[in-house]
């Protein structure tokens, strides 16, 4: 419960959530152990310019948060799976002139190059110029399992399909969660798959596993949304706008996770995009008589 006394955490990788978690848990007075081969600075690497989020140095000194190589889980009142990346050469790729596939994370590829002014690797299918000329390089990311709670392991509430959270931002939105739930602050929202690619001068954003339903398709206020939706749900949405918005994507879609009809709320005061294009497939569903199992 919130108030009770410290509590003992193992945070088993170095990643952005983890980072976070160990921060909001130390702050709080929580005693905090994080496992690790790769004691460092942790990097937004997927945001351009790529900021520094925590310092490793700040969380061992400050925070008094203990960096192990391995731990006795069985030694902690609560244990969390992360995850290890290597960020130093997803940092090198944002000085490099040519267009690169990151095997494993292809959206992180689609920054890289909108981020540069390069094509984007065919492999994703975005409206923008694509290419099926670039060099390849790989994710180095360990994933920990076995815990009871995970950053980098989830379910996609949108298909019931599991997946490994990619993007820093969505790793962190996790980290709050599960902080909330071992401090006995509130239960854990749902997942929902995050993507984003940020360039220059636009954004995309994907919410969900897969698409599935109908489309539809609306521009408004500079939001372009393309939303798949079948039996009332909202099932995957794509999200087209300026870079300056991409913080308004990010409200919204933190507002799925809360609430999956958190769209009806997307009026401020004009009905924003994701309101137009999700709602038609609430109220078809409702005119034919549906029910309320949404």
């Amino acid at each position: 419960m919130a108030g009770a006394s410290r509590i003992k955490v193992l945070i088993r990788g170095l990643e952005a959530g983890s980072a976070y978690l160990a921060y909001l848990l130390a702050k709080s007075g929580d005693l905090v152990t994080i496992q690790t081969a790769r004691p460092a600075d942790v990097y937004l690497y997927d945001l351009p310019p790529p900021n520094l989020f925590l310092k490793a140095g700040f969380l061992r000194d400050l925070l008094l948060v203990d960096f192990v190589d391995s731990a006795d889980p069985g030694k902690f009142d609560a244990v969390v799976d992360s995850c290890d990346v290597e960020q130093g050469p997803l940092l090198e790729l944002y000085g490099r002139g040519d267009v690169v596939l990151i095997r494993q994370d292809p959206w992180l590829s689609s920054t890289l190059s909108l981020s540069r002014g390069l094509p984007v690797p065919n492999v994703v299918d975005l409206p923008v110029d694509r290419t099926d000329r670039y060099e390849e390089a790989d994710l180095g990311m360990r994933v920990y399992t076995g815990a009871p709670y995970s950053l980098c392991n989830a379910l996609d509430a949108s298909s019931g399909k599991p997946y490994i959270p990619l993007r820093t931002l969505e790793r962190i939105y996790i980290a709050a969660d599960l902080f909330k739930e071992l401090k006995g602050l509130g239960g854990r929202p749902s997942n929902l798959r995050l993507e984003y690619a940020v360039g220059r001068d636009l954004f995309f954003m994907a919410v969900g596993q897969e698409k599935a339903g109908k489309l539809s398709r609306v521009t408004v206020g500079g939001l372009t949304v393309w939303a798949y939706g079948e039996e009332g749900a909202v099932k995957y949405l794509l999200i087209r706008g300026r870079a300056r918005d991409f913080k308004t994507a990010l409200y919204i879609y933190n507002g799925l996770r809360l609430d999956g009809l958190f769209y009806l709320y997307d009026v401020a005061p004009d009905r924003g995009a994701v309101n137009v294009a999700a709602l038609g497939h609430l109220t078809r569903y409702e005119r034919s008589g549906g029910g309320d199992k949404i």
